[in-house]
């Protein structure tokens, strides 16, 4: 039908969709420049002018999946990431609901006093929180790295979920106390279910954030946590880089970021643009 009848492209659209293509293709590139790497021999990694048609091989893979170390540090990374992510969910949520559905000069100054936490650089952290875990001989544990964590996605989280929280009418949390919900049954039952764009944008940018830390790991974690990101200097030596070995390990720690993405991707798209529409 002539209705359904696509318009042609302008030269300038076309021009348009060409720049999108290069640019994301130049994002892409050292991806899998990586990837390459990872599947190549020594002497094909290092070949000039470089191999772009080889035959693959897992053996950088092989021999970093079976060191142990990587593995280890990989599990910690999962563990405190997963932690550290829904206990930032669960008092982000809280804490922004709170925010939004009060007001007054302590509320402006909490909302505030939390960005203001968020933009202090790590540096400046750093040894206050070494020495007071010291202190408390919490120096090398899943609970130092999660609170630290949280430092960084807590007021990510609690800001994003105030400004997503008022733009939920009010009316529905009140038709449903109304229906003889508690003010906590309300926010669980009506309200968060509703605000779930705005959960998974929280939950990506948490997860993330949290998984490529570190800084933080690297002064707080000992041998028993050290994660993912900081066991990939260890591919680096005084005799050189495994470049092979670390493409691999690089490979690895951005997988499950990858993964997480894909999977939450429509939520992360709807919380985005959610602010957008009126």
């Amino acid at each position: 039908m002539a209705g359904h009848r696509r318009s042609r492209p302008t030269p300038l659209r076309s021009a348009g969709i060409v720049l999108t293509w290069v640019i994301v293709l130049s994002s892409l590139l050292p991806l899998l420049w990586l990837l390459s790497t990872s599947l190549k021999t020594a002497s094909d990694a290092f070949a000039s002018p470089p191999l772009f048609i080889f035959t693959p091989t897992f053996e950088n893979f092989t021999a970093v999946l079976g060191g142990g170390d990587f593995l280890a540090a990989y599990k910690n990374s999962i563990i405190v990431v997963i932690a550290t992510t829904a206990l930032s969910l669960l008092f982000g949520i809280t804490a922004g609901y709170t925010l939004a559905r009060t007001t007054g000069k302590v509320t402006r100054t909490m909302g505030t006093w939390i960005i203001l936490v968020r933009m202090a650089p790590a540096m400046g952290f750093a040894l206050p929180f070494f020495l007071m875990f010291r202190f408390f001989g919490l120096l090398d544990s899943y609970l130092a790295l999660v609170l630290v964590y949280m430092t960084i996605t807590l007021p990510f989280v609690t800001w994003i979920m105030s400004g997503y929280f008022r733009s939920i009418p009010v009316e529905l949390e009140e038709a449903a106390r109304m229906d003889g919900c508690t003010r906590v049954q309300a926010l669980f039952r009506v309200i968060v279910p509703s605000s779930w764009p705005g959960i998974a944008t929280c939950a990506i940018f948490s997860f993330i954030m949290s998984w490529n830390e570190f800084f933080y790991p690297l002064v707080l974690a000992g041998r028993n946590t050290s994660t993912a990101p900081v066991a990939l200097q260890g591919f680096i030596s005084s005799t050189g880089v495994n470049w092979g070995q670390l493409s691999a390990a690089s490979i690895l720690v951005v997988l499950p970021v990858l993964v997480f993405t894909i999977f939450t991707q429509k939520g992360l798209v709807r919380g985005l643009t959610a602010g957008a529409i009126k």
